[in-house]
């Protein structure tokens, strides 16, 4: 089943990861991958992990009222 982490890009364009409890800032330098850490979430506990994700939002980002919330899979191996 494949794992994905959630990630929230705010209005200034910068990038978050949700990790189930905080967001944290993803940070990108000059020559370097961008690679996402945090808590991957398996398929079926993704609908609750993006309401935690948004409530989040809202205290953080009270003025952002759409927010931009993607998943993305990451690969795993057993």
């Amino acid at each position: 089943m494949p794992k994905c982490n959630i990630i929230y890009t705010s209005p200034q364009k910068d990038h978050y990861v949700w990790d189930g409890t905080s967001l944290t800032k993803l940070e990108k330098a000059e020559q370097e991958t961008l690679r996402f850490s945090g808590k991957s979430f398996k398929q079926d506990e993704l609908d609750e992990a993006i309401k935690d994700c948004k409530k989040a939002i809202e205290q953080s980002f009270p003025k952002d009222e759409n927010p931009e919330i993607k998943t993305v899979k990451i690969t795993v191996s057993d």
